[in-house]
């Protein structure tokens, strides 16, 4: 059911009004970020699933992936149906105007966890959230770029990977090649990815042992997770 008390107030309020344009404007990763930092005492549970509706967003986003920040009406629609959650346009823009929000056909994550959790604006704005990169330590920064250099890695293997595949579809001797190479690239532990995998873990030991944000490594975490689970597969 939906509380009273989850008003519209804080539309009067510019800076209110701004910051939250702010953060609705930001891409689906910092939103969600932005949340666990926000509610990390009361949601801390919740992060695995907070993490999996941030997956669905940027799959359903068909103009700008991840680096979108909301989607349209018929998207959000999906999004509530995989969700086990299908309603009407008009009780979606009720559900939403309980929490405080009146954003004319577009739904971002961090409302869509505002719905979730029935969380009014108010309260997410009351909360001091360190505000973007340029305010988080060092030990954090330098754990992002650990979780980069992985990535790299990993873009380095795939695009290897697909160079191999490609000759291998030829044919005569250099397909011949390309695919006992492929082979081996598919067989083989990467020595420069399990590199860079020990010092992510190690840089990121590093930023949760100081005063991060606990929602920012708790991300960090689970990415660094995912990406131990990386094994460069055979084109289906």
């Amino acid at each position: 059911g939906i509380n009273a008390e989850y008003g519209t107030r804080f539309f009067c309020n510019m800076t209110s009004k701004e910051e939250l344009k702010h953060i609705l404007a930001r891409p689906y990763k910092e939103q969600a970020i932005h949340f666990l930092n926000a509610f990390w005492v009361e949601r801390n549970a919740n992060a695995e699933e907070v993490y999996k509706f941030f997956l669905k967003f940027p799959e359903l986003d068909q103009e700008k992936g991840k680096e979108g920040s909301d989607l349209d009406e018929f998207n959000a629609h999906r999004l509530f149906e995989f969700f086990g959650e299908p309603m009407t346009v008009v009780h979606l823009r009720e559900q939403l105007a309980a929490v405080g929000i009146d954003r004319k056909k577009r739904l971002s994550l961090i409302e869509f966890l505002l719905h979730k959790y029935q969380i009014t604006v108010d309260t997410l704005l009351s909360k001091k959230v360190e505000k973007g990169p340029g305010s988080l330590s060092e030990d954090v920064i330098k754990a992002q770029q650990a979780l980069n250099a992985v990535q790299t890695e990993i873009g380095k293997i795939e695009k290897k990977k697909a160079e191999l595949e490609a000759l291998a579809n030829g044919t005569g001797v250099k397909a011949m090649q390309a695919k006992a190479e492929l082979s081996s690239l598919l067989g083989q532990d990467n020595t420069e990815l399990n590199r860079a995998l020990l010092s992510a873990e190690a840089a990121l030991r590093k930023a949760g042992s100081g005063a991060a944000p606990p929602g920012t490594v708790w991300w960090m975490g689970k990415e660094l997770e995912e990406m131990k689970k990386y094994k460069p597969s055979k084109k289906k």
